[in-house]
């Protein structure tokens, strides 16, 4: 969890956090501009008890909202993805990811898609694929992980260039996120954040409601259009920003402008470190700059001076220092640093954890003359300048006027003609028919089904069945290169688990029973007196069942069949380490919010498990002295093994070292007269052995 954010709430606010902490829904949190969808994301990821993964369409807005792009997360291809088997296999069989990207998805608990109003079908159905296939759960949409889906569907939509969209449209109704098809059969909770807090004039607020709804009508446009000043020309002091909708017309409104100053001009270069792709900077990497410039900054200041968005003048420059005045107020500014990063496990802490790929440092300013529509979203201005008559998206209009805090700080410089204010009717159908429904009824139900399945995860042990079937194939196939009585071992860790399967699936049935009602878990005393006697019971059986992980009662002298056991029992340990942990939490009353922070401050023991016989603990085996000299032997052995990366049997296997210490050879022939030990081993490691056995012998007054 991140530092605290300050915020303001309401009802729907907290009622949309809750969905997020305190269930496993599918979530669509929107809400018209200025509504506070950026504060809930830096809320939520400074107070959440889940591992949050956040992911944007693309690289500014990726950085702006502190996460990384889709398509870098899931490796997504550039090409339509279609809801076809040929398809999803042709997807699923590029998929080259590293283990740190496998353990990112496989442990993350939640995935915030912020703008989703950009993000295209097709791309939500490729990643309901991915997840399924690398968290191999193909029952739960997205592979049991919960996506918090963030934006406004009235704003900018998804790209889809003709040609790609003549290849979709034969699958898909709208190139909008809610019409991809894994979202059909299990539509994501709907809520809207409605307390506008960037508009208070509710004559303003009134208007982009209508625009919002297709719902303008004569007034409403010729409201709209008395703001029209095609000759407006503002003095720089008054600070407006006009915003375009093609880069090339606010690149062009800013040169102009910067050209008709007088004065020494300044060039300040970004510095780049590591990995931070150029499509990404979130400022100019070069910025040209003179006394009198209107700029706009682009980050938020720790000290409060300057917001994202904030205009000014610039009142000073040198190599080294800028100065601008916003507001009457003389701010010193000083470069910023963005982060490229990404999302990695923390094997020791058992958390996700963002790692920075890369640096960007610039100063926090850009020239803002003008500015397109695109890069205002998520802005707020007091005074604006629209040219949008050649607005090419649908909701560009709307962007540009939702941008300004009152209508009066709006000058139109070409009129607003009907068509550029339709809205996607399509989008309007779908925000009034999932609009806000029972939703303090489906929270409780919500609720009750996701705690439901976090005692699933506890107490059916079905986590354990995959690495338990591996494990017995595995001692099964490669028994005869096994010490002990593998197979029974085996057998006996299985049938423990067996058994504590069979008692805790017969415990979530009583569960089930108890959350029936519409009492609530930390108010239900039957409830919390059955978990406490469940904790005491599989206490101390997941106690010994983790020790007979721990120390297997198996060993064997090949790397190979080493290592493929060794990855099992790992797997074993660690979830019956991660179910301890949670059954230590059930001695107590049970509350949801603080169990789930006590998994959330799980640390996992690194506990180390090899039944490769080089390198397990050196003990002896035949007690007394004998035992001590078998010791001294392996040791060597295991010297030569590590040293030049051979494997136990090429110098000597655990018969023949048992042999040698019971024997105490003196010679080479009497050495060779120990099975495994050739004409070849005897002169390559014979006067070490002997060495080591004549010393041995010598300490003990043996001879």
């Amino acid at each position: 969890m991140s530092a605290a954010v300050n915020v303001i709430r309401d009802e729907t606010f907290d009622l949309a956090f809750r969905f997020a902490t305190e269930t496993n829904e599918h979530i669509f949190l929107t809400g018209k501009a200025g509504t506070g969808k950026t504060t809930f994301l830096k809320y939520l990821i400074s107070h959440s008890s889940k591992n949050v993964v956040v992911a944007a369409p693309t690289g500014v807005a990726a950085i702006n909202a502190g996460g990384v792009t889709l398509h870098s997360l899931f490796q997504l291809p550039f090409h339509p993805f279609l809801p076809n088997p040929a398809s999803r296999d042709e997807l699923l069989a590029r998929l080259k990811y590293s283990k740190n990207r496998l353990d990112t998805l496989q442990k993350m608990d939640m995935l915030v898609i912020d703008e989703v109003s950009m993000v295209r079908c097709d791309v939500i159905d490729a990643i309901d694929e991915i997840l399924k296939s690398v968290r191999k759960n193909h029952t739960e949409l997205f592979g049991g992980v919960q996506v918090l889906f963030i934006g406004d569907l009235y704003q900018l939509p998804p790209v889809a260039v003709r040609h790609e969209w003549d290849i979709l449209s034969e699958y898909y109704q709208s190139p909008f996120f809610f019409d991809a098809h894994c979202l059909k059969k299990e539509m994501p909770v709907f809520i809207e954040l409605t307390t506008v807090f960037r508009q208070s004039d509710s004559v303003f607020i009134q208007l982009l409601n209508n625009i919002r709804n297709n719902m303008m009508d004569e007034d409403s446009f010729e409201m709209l259009n008395d703001r029209y000043s095609a000759d407006f020309r503002p003095d720089i002091e008054e600070g407006y920003i006009t915003l375009t909708s093609h880069n090339a017309q606010a690149d062009a409104i800013n040169e102009r402008e910067l050209n008709r100053l007088f004065g020494e001009e300044f060039t300040y270069e970004a510095s780049v470190e590591g990995d931070f792709p150029e499509n990404s900077f979130p400022a100019e990497k070069s910025i040209r700059l003179k006394r009198g410039a209107q700029v706009m900054f682009l980050k938020n200041d720790v000290m409060g001076r300057y917001f994202n968005g904030k205009i000014g003048v610039i009142d000073y420059l040198s190599d080294d220092e800028i100065k601008v005045n916003a507001g009457g107020e003389l701010i010193s500014v000083e470069r910023e640093t963005w982060e490229n990063i990404r999302y990695e496990l923390d094997s020791k802490e058992g958390k996700l954890k963002q790692e920075v790929m890369g640096a960007f440092t610039q100063f926090p300013l850009r020239l803002a003359w003008a500015t397109t529509i695109h890069k205002s979203q998520g802005l707020t201005f007091d005074k604006i300048m629209i040219d949008a008559a050649k607005a090419f998206a649908g909701g560009q209009v709307y962007v540009a006027l939702s941008r300004c805090t009152s209508l009066e700080g709006i000058v139109l410089l070409s009129r607003i003609p009907p068509r550029a204010i339709a809205c996607n009717a399509h989008v309007v159908e779908m925000h009034q028919r999932f609009s806000n429904r029972n939703l303090p009824d489906r929270f409780e139900a919500a609720r009750a089904a996701f705690l439901q399945k976090l005692f699933s995860d506890i107490f059916s042990f079905e986590r354990l069945e995959d690495p338990l079937r591996k494990l017995n194939s595995n001692i099964f196939r490669f028994h005869a290169a096994l010490s002990g009585n593998a197979v029974q071992w085996a057998d006996d860790l299985a049938a423990r688990i067996q058994y504590d399967s069979e008692v805790g699936n017969k415990f979530l049935g009583e569960i089930s029973r108890l959350l029936s009602g519409n009492e609530r878990i930390e108010s239900n005393h039957n409830l919390q007196k059955r978990i406490t006697q469940a904790a005491v019971h599989f206490d101390r059986r997941l106690y010994d069942s983790m020790q007979m992980t721990l120390s297997p009662a198996i060993e064997t002298e090949s790397k190979e069949v080493a290592k493929e056991i060794n990855t099992s029992l790992v797997q074993i340990f660690n979830i019956l380490q991660d179910v301890y942990h949670s059954i230590q939490y059930c001695f107590n009353d049970f509350v949801l919010q603080d169990f789930l922070k006590h998994k959330f401050d799980y640390k996992p023991a690194g506990k180390r498990i090899n039944i490769y016989a080089a390198a397990k603990e050196e003990t002896g085996t035949s007690g007394g002295t004998k035992g001590e000299l078998l010791k001294r032997l392996k040791a060597w052995r295991n010297e030569i093994c590590n040293k030049y990366n051979l494997p136990v049997y090429m110098v000597a296997n655990q018969a023949s070292l048992s042999m040698i210490a019971s024997r105490l050879p003196t010679t080479d022939n009497e050495l060779a007269e120990i099975k495994g030990f050739g004409k070849v081993k005897v002169k390559k490691y014979g006067a070490d052995i002997l060495s080591i056995v004549q010393e041995f012998c010598e300490e003990n007054n043996m001879r």
